[in-house]
């Protein structure tokens, strides 16, 4: 069960980035971060842990995009809708 362990930062970085701040129900997923700024490193963490991934194809200047995978969704309580799963690069 470690697995789904979050720090305060990653549960409320992963909570704005589906839109959470304010209501209980998922309406987005995507989240903004300068690449200077301090939720880099909470969003770097939380790609290393597999719960967000880059979205490059979304950045825009200084701001990098990320958005929460289902593991992501699934370790603070929630399931994506079918409309904002994140669906892996085929390389």
């Amino acid at each position: 069960m470690t697995d789904f362990l979050l720090t305060h930062n990653e549960t409320m970085l992963t909570r704005k980035a589906l839109g959470l701040e304010h209501g209980n129900s998922v309406n987005r997923n995507r989240v903004a971060v300068h690449n200077t700024g301090y939720d880099i490193g909470i969003a770097q963490r939380l790609v290393g842990k597999g719960y967000m991934v880059a979205t490059p194809d979304r950045d825009f200047g200084s701001m990098r995009v990320f958005a929460v995978t289902a593991a992501g969704a699934k370790a603070i309580g929630k399931k994506l809708p079918p409309a904002h799963v994140v669906l892996p690069i085929a390389a």
